[in-house]
């Protein structure tokens, strides 16, 4: 006798097969480009200068600040205009926080 999986089962099963696949591969850069970053930082000689630059930024800041900064902006800089980016998948957090991190 077959059991039949119902709507539920099959989102359970969906989730886990989800959760369990590999992040798939992020360009930073692009992230940053994205995310529109250099409106107000400046990189690599290019964007605004409201926010603080990210050229060098792994050597002043550890990754934990970083991504304090990306998903609690104003608990670094209480009047920071920056919005938050919690809303990004894990795995573009992760891979934004690694390569500003490199930035040294």
């Amino acid at each position: 006798m077959r059991k039949k999986v119902g709507l539920f089962g099959l989102g359970v099963c969906l989730l886990l097969a989800l959760a369990a696949a590999p992040a798939p591969e992020v360009s930073a850069p692009h992230l940053l480009q994205r995310l529109g970053c250099v409106a107000c930082h400046a990189f690599q000689g290019q964007g605004g200068k409201e926010g603080e630059a990210l050229d060098h930024i792994g050597a002043r800041l550890s990754p934990a600040e970083l991504e304090a900064s990306l998903l609690r902006p104003r608990s670094r800089h209480p009047q920071a205009k920056m919005p938050s980016y919690a809303h990004l998948r894990l795995w573009e957090i992760r891979a934004l926080v690694d390569y500003l991190a490199s930035l040294k």
